[in-house]
């Protein structure tokens, strides 16, 4: 964005109203929410206003600016971009205007500001955090549990719209006359137009650099990818890092995560000292947060958009969150005396890998149970593309791998995972960054920590590549609100997940929010604007998880027994 660019836009953040003649009407508890008539949210430790904070608390995510979303039409009508009706069909969950939420963005959307007083489109943790399940015209919002979002569509689109806004004159007339207000100069006009074409240019370059072979559709999205694209290409500025994220995931449940000693599906972050303030900065960079590597910085440190007090915030909200329960006031009442023979069966079989927890316990810890591929079978992508990356260090060549702290150097090339290691310590210790100082009064409450504290902080231990050619086991809490199975959605539901691999869905539909209480996942049929989810693609394999210690080899009853026990958890 030139200065010119940020300049123009910066004027519009203060000469506008906060509302436009076309914002959408407030949702109501009747209308928002497709074909439920009424929404609930579960008992999760979380007061409302908590759950709002998380939902809209900015991070330093910078799409494009703020306004240009409110106004943005879809590229075929003129319908806009962000209506309740186009947000559900891509599936993010549409919110009514709030205190927390002035413009009614659906859940994880947020205006972030940046240090320039500018107002950008930004996502929380939210976004891609938070499920809906919908059962018989009830959609029930489970804090923390994998969004239905389709992440990459969610930018085709985007893209799509901002394209269609420059190319047709009467759709971008109202487009600068919302932006702009009133009847704007043909000067301001043409100048909107320039922004728009650089901002859409960049936006694109983006999408082209993670742009998969394969679309992974709703509920997925190939995150490390996406985050090591932004380190090793925007943060070091080198074009030729880029690779296509090809190793999709789901979106893994949030509660317990701090409760936890190692997160992400492989197990690569340890949340030891400041380790998960570093698994959040990683997030926002994957979101359209900026960075900007500078090895000889003064004071050391990156430069970039990450609000690190809020993300302090956000761990301490997740840390209160606990695992849903199955409502049976809107699901299926549970047999209990299946869920008592399945428990034996559970206690035989899976307490081993899936230990029990109280969920409501404050002082619970998870200790990870890392499998190695060999032993799970499930589809390695994940592991294996994050352990076998490589990289050009471009200017870290020759500098401090921990930036301060004396130690090993950096060659010419180096593993990705190391070089995301520097940038996020970058960003951790960078005492006041002037991309991340936000417009609250409040220090920042890493401040009054010196770079070398922080550092020592965020060192924590690390694994070999070896270790992290594996596989997490979590407790499995709440884990018939997190569906589809598997770490990379591979599996619809927990019936299937109990079969051997030849006996599951070799093709199924992911996009529906109505949930199946007898095989615990979602609808799977074909629907208007479902995606077909096929096993046989690359990063797809919905193999493993089989033989006696899984579960596969159990009768029928057994298999029934223990999905009505697993909906206990």
């Amino acid at each position: 964005m030139t200065s010119r660019i940020a300049g123009l836009s910066l004027l519009l953040v203060f000469i506008l109203p906060s509302c436009s003649p076309n914002d959408p009407p407030p949702a109501t508890k009747d209308s928002a929410w497709e074909d439920v008539k009424t929404r609930v949210t579960l008992e999760q430790g979380w007061t409302p206003q908590v759950r709002e904070l998380f939902w809209f608390t900015p991070q330093g995510s910078e799409i494009i600016p703020y306004r240009w979303f409110l106004a943005l039409e879809q590229a075929s009508i003129t319908e806009l971009f962000r209506s309740t009706a186009n947000m559900n069909r891509l599936r993010y969950i549409p919110e009514p205007r709030s205190t927390a939420n002035p413009d009614g963005l659906p859940i994880g959307f947020v205006e972030d500001i940046d240090h320039d007083g500018q107002a950008w489109l930004g996502f929380t943790c939210a976004a891609c955090h938070t499920g809906q399940i919908n059962f018989r015209g009830v959609g029930m919002v489970v804090d923390g549990a994998p969004a239905m979002a389709d992440f990459a569509g969610f930018f085709d689109e985007l893209i799509a719209a901002m394209e269609a806004t420059d190319g047709d004159d009467e759709k971008f007339a109202r487009f600068a006359q919302t932006v702009l207000g009133g009847d704007p100069a043909e000067e301001a006009s043409q100048q909107l137009r320039e922004s728009l074409r650089e901002t859409t240019a960049d936006v694109i370059a983006r999408k082209q650099r993670n742009q998969p072979a394969n679309p992974p559709g709703f509920a997925r999205v190939d995150a490390f990818g996406n985050i090591l694209n932004q380190v090793l290409v925007q943060g070091l500025g080198v074009p030729e890092n880029g690779r296509p994220p090809d190793a999709p995931v789901s979106y893994p449940v949030l509660w317990d995560t701090p409760q936890h000693d190692r997160v992400q599906w492989n197990g690569s972050a340890f949340n030891t000292g400041l380790g998960s303030l570093g698994r959040n900065v990683g997030e926002v960079l994957g979101v359209f947060g900026k960075l900007s590597i500078t090895p000889k910085a003064i004071p050391p440190g990156y430069n970039s958009s990450v609000k690190r007090r809020n993300l302090l915030k956000l761990e301490k909200w997740v840390e209160a969150l606990w695992s849903p329960q199955w409502p049976s006031e809107h699901l299926p009442v549970i047999d209990e005396d299946k869920a008592k023979r399945g428990e034996k069966v559970y206690s035989e079989l899976c307490i081993k890998c899936h230990a029990l927890i109280e969920r409501t316990d404050p002082n619970r810890r998870v200790e990870a149970m890392m499998i190695p591929l060999s032993g799970i079978g499930t589809d390695p992508a994940m592991a294996t593309s994050f352990v076998t990356r490589s990289a050009k260090t471009g200017v870290l060549n020759g500098t401090l791998k921990r930036i301060i702290v004396p130690g090993p150097r950096f060659g010419p090339e180096a593993p990705a995972a190391e070089i995301l290691k520097n940038a996020v310590f970058g960003v951790i210790i960078r005492p006041r960054s002037p991309l991340g100082v936000t417009t609250e009064s409040a220090p920042d409450e890493l401040g009054d920590l010196s770079p070398e504290t922080l550092a020592a902080q965020a060192q924590g231990s690390e694994p070999s590549a070896a270790d992290l050619l594996r596989y997490k086991a979590r407790p499995l809490n709440g884990v018939w609100a997190s569906a589809p199975y598997l770490h990379n959605g591979s599996v619809p539901n927990l019936a299937q997940l109990l079969l051997p691999a030849a006996e599951r869905a070799q093709q199924f539909h992911v996009g529906s929010r109505e949930f199946d209480p007898q095989h615990v996942g979602f609808d799977i049929q074909e629907a208007p604007g479902t995606f077909l989810f096929d096993v046989t693609v690359p990063g797809n394999s919905n193999a493993g998880h089989e033989g006696l210690m899984y579960g596969t080899d159990l009768a029928d009853t057994e298999r029934e027994d223990l999905v009505e026990y697993l909906k206990k958890l």
